[in-house]
This record gives structure tokens, C-alpha cells and sequence, in this order.
């Protein structure tokens, strides 16, 4: 099985900053759990990225101990993912989601 190439969007690296100070600041250490978690999904994500589809062609991906989500698209062709968001499920779609 050949594994997919991750291409992360620039933004994801501000979501994921935000993520791990909004986690820290609820419960010490959470953050760096959050990131583990992330490096784990990601490594999850480069055998199967078959994920529902919730809009536009957006595949995503939920965390399964923090409840944030990972937003990409997939180029099967190419075996490339391109991550677009890591956003929490807080959040009203609407206003966050990609369009």
C-alpha cells in the first residue's frame, strides 16, 4: 500500500497554535496532548483517507479524544493530501468552514 504525501495549508499551523493555547488554558498539558494526538492522525490519514465528504469536496476527519476536526481534500491521482483547517466542532460551520 503506497502511502499518501500531506501538504499542510499555512493557516493549519495558526489553528493548531490556537488549538493547543485554548486546550492549555482549560487543562495544563492538554495542548501537547492535542498535538500528539494530531501526529498520530496524520499518520492514521496517510493509509486511509477515505473520510466522509461534508462539503465542496471536503473529507474530515474527527479527533478522537478532542473535538476538532480535520478538514482535506484528497488527489487520489497524485496520492497528496492537502489539509485545509483543523477546526473545532464548537464552532458554527457557517461562519468557519471552508466555502
Amino acid at each position: 500500500m503506497v502511502n499518501f504525501t500531506i501538504i499542510a495549508d499555512p493557516k493549519v499551523k495558526n489553528d493548531l497554535k490556537e488549538a493547543r493555547d485554548f486546550l492549555n488554558s482549560r487543562r495544563k498539558g492538554f495542548g501537547e496532548k492535542f498535538l500528539i494526538e494530531y501526529r498520530l492522525a496524520l499518520k492514521y490519514l496517510q493509509k486511509a483517507p477515505n473520510f466522509q465528504v461534508r462539503y465542496n469536496n471536503v473529507h474530515c476527519l474527527p479527533m478522537k479524544t478532542f473535538k476538532y476536526m480535520i478538514h482535506f481534500k484528497i488527489d487520489g491521482e497524485n496520492k497528496i493530501i492537502h489539509i485545509y483547517a483543523i477546526l473545532s466542532t464548537h464552532l458554527n460551520p457557517d461562519k468557519s468552514w471552508i466555502k
